[in-house]
Order: structure tokens, then C-alpha cells, then sequence
């Protein structure tokens, strides 16, 4: 859109916007009815010019037939809003039987020219800058504080780009009869604990994954907010004599599946069930992440 679709325009110690459809004298807004500010817009579009009452009309109310006595109305109004109530004004001039025609001196100006006016610096639009310099500096003090808390590295762990941040999600546990409150937590931990062996993995604390929990925040949040590459998550299932564990390793940024396999193990040893299981799927990961050549190889 260009600058002149929307002009200024200045007469005498009134500025009019037709953009906005709001006449100023200085600085004060002079009220105007719509139709009457629209009338003033078209005689200021066709300043110098004789603009017909029928033209007038056509313009002003472009979708209404009206008499000339509503148009006649609207020039007394504006008249009187201008302080030029004769009929051969400073700045309306009345034809009789032809129209009427702007004869004040006016300056066009595009609206952009117009922003330094109607912008200068005032108690109230100091007051919102400073709101806003302080909300943004507010903000950026907040978001310092989660990267130190959250996302800076303590100086005892080794950093890089060949180093994977993982979580261990407690598994699903979709057999009640398998106590689902100490087997999935001793398998979580377990796992935390082998999969920190591994030379270039960082393993999320377990603690502050049940943290989250607790706080019935999502595993997507928590991955997000703590700077994650991978989660492990996976379900533990009662079938036949045997229990069945399912491991997923999934990537954080696309949420695809990078891993996943499935074991089993005698029912009635559940105990080295969470050690071998633990043994096996920790051995899985490093080693499909060595495989993959973007990270260091697994400690034996």
C-alpha cells in the first residue's frame, strides 16, 4: 500500500487523518460524526476543486440515496467544527447550485510523515517504554537463570558434541501382580546406573525424574526444559511363566523411535530379571549408539 492511499492532511492549525478518519486541532481530537468526517476527507482529496453535490453525496454515502438536506447538515457541522461558519469561509466555499469546494491552503503528507506528530514523547507513552525495557530485561534475567540452572554444565562433566543426555523413564507396568511400585522403580534405577558407565552418555538422575512425575509434568516438557537428546522409557508385561520387558530409545527433537527391542525372563525370578534386563538393554543402547559413529564407544 502506498504512502498516499491514507494521507495527512494539514490546514491551517488542524490535521486531518484520513487514515484514521480523526481531525486534530494541535493536538486535541475536534469530534466529527463519521459521515461528517468523511465529508471533510473528500473535500480535502479534492482541495482547490469544485466538488458537485451529487459527487459529494455518491462519495459519502456510496450505498444509501439521501437529500441534499442531509449533506447541507453535514457541511453546517463541520463548519462549525472549524470555526468557519460563513458561507464563503476561509475553508469552505458554498457554490450555489454547483457544490462546494475546499479553499483553505492544505499540505499533503503520506502517513508514515505523519507518525513523528502524533508519537511525541508523552508521561503515558514514557511510562509504557519503560514497562516494556523492564518486562524485557525482566525476561532476559529469567531466561539466563534457566540456562545456568538448567542447561550449563557443571565443570565435573566432560561436554562435546559426541556426548548424549539421557533419561530413564520408569516403564509402564502393565501387570498388577508383579508389584508395579518396586519392580519398574529397581529397573529405572538400574538402568541409570549402567548407562552411566557408558563413556560419552549423560544420564538424568533418577530423582528428578520422579520429580517431574509428581509434578504431572510430560516427558516431552521435562526433555525440552532439561536440555535431553534421548529418552528410555518402555513397559514390563506378565505373560504365561515368563515377564516380558519392552525398551524403547527415543529421540527427544523428532520424537522417532531409534531403538527398540523386547526380552523375557522367568516369572519366578524377578529379581535377576531387573539385573540381566538392565545388563542387556544398557549393552544395547551404547552399543547401537557406537554403531551409529556419533558417539564414543562402550566401555567394556
Amino acid at each position: 500500500m502506498g504512502q498516499t492511499d491514507h494521507p495527512v492532511y494539514r490546514f491551517g492549525p488542524f490535521r486531518y487523518d484520513s487514515g484514521q478518519r480523526l481531525l486534530f486541532r494541535d493536538e486535541a481530537v475536534v469530534p466529527l460524526a463519521p459521515k461528517v468526517a468523511e465529508t471533510l476527507r473528500v473535500l480535502l482529496g479534492h482541495h482547490g476543486r469544485v466538488v458537485a453535490k451529487a459527487e459529494l453525496m455518491a462519495e459519502v454515502w456510496p450505498d444509501t440515496t439521501v437529500e441534499e438536506i442531509g449533506l447541507a447538515r453535514n457541511i453546517s457541522q463541520l463548519r462549525k467544527a472549524l470555526g468557519d461558519e460563513s458561507e464563503s469561509g476561509k475553508y469552505i466555499e458554498t457554490l450555489p447550485k454547483r457544490g462546494y469546494r475546499f479553499v483553505g491552503s492544505v499540505v499533503q503528507d503520506g502517513p508514515e510523515n505523519d507518525i513523528e506528530s502524533r508519537s511525541r514523547a508523552t508521561p503515558q507513552s514514557i511510562w509504557r517504554m519503560g514497562r516494556f525495557l523492564l518486562a524485557a530485561g525482566l525476561l532476559c534475567v529469567i531466561l539466563g537463570f534457566v540456562y545456568w540452572q538448567f542447561y550449563r554444565p557443571s565443570r565435573y562433566l566432560s561436554s562435546g558434541e559426541h556426548i548424549a543426555s539421557i533419561a530413564v523413564i520408569p516403564f509402564e507396568c502393565r501387570s498388577p501382580e508383579l508389584d508395579c511400585g518396586a519392580f519398574p522403580r529397581g529397573l529405572t534405577e538400574l538402568l541409570a546406573a549402567r548407562l552411566s558407565k557408558i563413556e560419552g552418555v549423560h544420564v538424568l538422575s533418577p530423582s528428578t525424574v520422579y520429580s517431574y512425575q509428581r509434578a504431572r509434568l510430560s516427558t516431552a516438557f521435562m526433555a525440552r526444559v532439561l536440555g535431553l537428546d534421548m529418552v528410555l522409557d518402555g513397559s514390563i508385561q506378565h505373560v504365561g511363566d515368563r515377564v516380558r520387558i519392552t525398551s524403547r530409545l527415543v529421540d527427544v527433537h523428532s520424537a522417532k523411535l531409534v531403538w527398540s527391542d523386547s526380552y523375557e525372563y522367568p516369572v519366578q525370578q524377578l529379581g535377576d530379571a531387573q539385573s540381566q534386563a538392565a545388563r542387556e538393554i544398557s549393552a544395547q543402547v551404547g552399543a547401537h549408539l557406537a554403531v551409529q559413529s556419533r558417539f564414543l564407544p562402550v566401555n567394556p
